[in-house]
């Protein structure tokens, strides 16, 4: 219904210029019965009319017809089908009716619904930290021992009179001791708990990396151009082996994209170091000049792609993050124990960076099916949809009697962005509710809950 809004906008104008209807009816040349059944949206508005009615009421075009309210529309619709007003009876079709009488408080609604959404996503984040953080599960384990320790040698004082002077001296020196290593812990917390409010910035290496490769938007113009033109080298087209290749050609630039970064710490620099020569193999491997075209041309198909470029599937699904234009994708990579080896791309899509995803996932089912790629209709509690294709491949070296490792890989797309590609849902196809974590999922009946929610 992208004119909704224009029949109680007219109104509105109309009354507000203190026009009555049959007086603006007569001036652009239709009755007044028909111009109410416009204002009420059972008539349709457009045209020379549309026009004749926009210099009837001194306005231009655009405030009748404006992209702006079209948007608006779209935003209050998909506001009025979330999940969190089930039952509330909110009148979806009304909207357009909303925009035109009263739009100030349209555009508030959509705002605060925005502000809204963003404050559950960073309380999502926040939750998972507390939750799975590592420096914080060993910098709380530490305060814990210390504790303990501290406590125990003051029963042992308090319960044991009798204790020699010297068996005294050492169970106070061991409180002395505990106390001071305590209180260093907690301005550890302390430090770390300010630093992380005052900048944004999760300080664990994983995150660091992360923020790095989302700071440039999953793309490196400098190692694009570094890559163009090198020979791969070998006819061995693994990562490995253009690895060996980057490495010779472009640790100079690597090294300058890291010390742009001059708030990394050691660890993570590393690991950026690691994460960015892995980016410029897969451009040795897969030039984005002849990449791009190409993906388009087979809808975006990994495995047909890696097919084409004679690479592996996560090659692929890391060039596919790295496009310029056209559908915006995701990537996670896991191992057999769920835990997370890499995320890149899909700002949108919340994943849980410290602990496992939502087990329905396609991500987790993918290793019942090696070799195979799931796709997956997924619809989140917030009513955001997304699609999930999936595929576990092994890892190292295969042979009789030897345990296969899996790795699975995930491509994340919006339900909008998958319709241009050949994973787009089919028609009429069932959503899956799925959630973010169990820990951070609002669905409270889902079968599948394995801990409860926090709050």
């Amino acid at each position: 219904m992208p004119r909704a809004f224009l029949g109680p906008r007219i109104r509105e104008l109309r009354r507000n210029l203190g026009v009555t209807q049959a007086d603006l009816a007569r001036s652009i040349g239709i009755s007044p019965s028909y111009l109410n059944l416009i204002e009420s949206n059972k008539r349709t508005i457009a045209g020379p009319l549309l026009r004749r009615t926009a210099q009837a009421l001194g306005i231009g075009m655009e405030e009748l017809d404006g992209a702006a309210e079209r948007h608006l529309l779209a935003t209050l619709s998909e506001i009025a089908k979330g999940p969190e007003f089930t039952g509330l009876g909110v009148e979806g079709d009304a909207a357009g009716e909303l925009i035109g009488r009263y739009p100030g408080w349209a555009r508030a609604v959509a705002a605060l619904t925005r502000s809204e959404r963003a404050a559950t996503a960073e309380a999502r984040a926040l939750a998972d930290r507390l939750t799975h953080d590592p420096i914080l599960a060993e910098t709380v384990h530490m305060i814990l021992s210390r504790i303990a320790a501290i406590r125990l040698a003051a029963e042992i004082l308090a319960d044991y009179a009798d204790i020699s002077p010297e068996q005294r001296d050492r169970f106070l020196s061991i409180i002395a001791d505990e106390s001071l290593a305590l209180s260093h812990g907690g301005a550890t917390l302390a430090d770390y708990f300010d630093s992380a409010g005052s900048d944004g910035r999760s300080l664990t290496p994983y995150d660091e990396v992360a923020a790095l490769f989302e700071g440039h938007d999953e793309y490196f113009e400098e190692l694009e151009t570094a890559t163009a033109g090198l020979d791969p080298g070998s006819n061995e087209r693994t990562i490995d082996a253009a690895r060996r290749v980057a490495r010779a050609h472009c640790s100079g630039l690597i090294a300058a994209i890291v010390t742009e970064e001059p708030d990394l710490s050691a660890t993570a620099a590393d690991r950026a170091t690691n994460g960015l020569l892995d980016y410029a193999a897969a451009a040795l491997l897969v030039p984005m000049a002849a990449f791009a075209p190409k993906a388009i041309e087979l809808g975006h198909d990994a495995e047909a792609l890696a097919d084409f470029f004679a690479v592996d599937v996560a090659i692929i699904c890391r060039r596919l993050v790295a496009l310029r234009d056209g559908p915006r994708f995701g990537y996670l990579r896991v191992n057999a124990a769920g835990s997370l080896l890499e995320r890149r791309g899909l700002s949108g899509l919340f994943a849980p960076r410290y602990a496992a995803a939502c087990p329905l996932w396609v991500l987790y089912r993918a290793q019942q099916s090696p070799e195979t790629m799931i796709r997956q209709l997924a619809v989140f509690p917030t009513g955001d949809r997304f699609v999930f294709v999936a595929r576990a491949g092994s890892v190292g070296p295969s042979g009789f009697g030897r345990p296969r490792h899996y790795l699975t890989d995930m491509l994340a797309m919006s339900e909008t962005d998958a319709r241009r590609t050949v994973y787009a849902p089919d028609a009429g196809a069932r959503a899956e509710e799925v959630g973010p974590a169990c820990r951070i999922c609002s669905r409270s009946t889902c079968p599948h809950r394995v801990d409860d929610a926090l709050g």
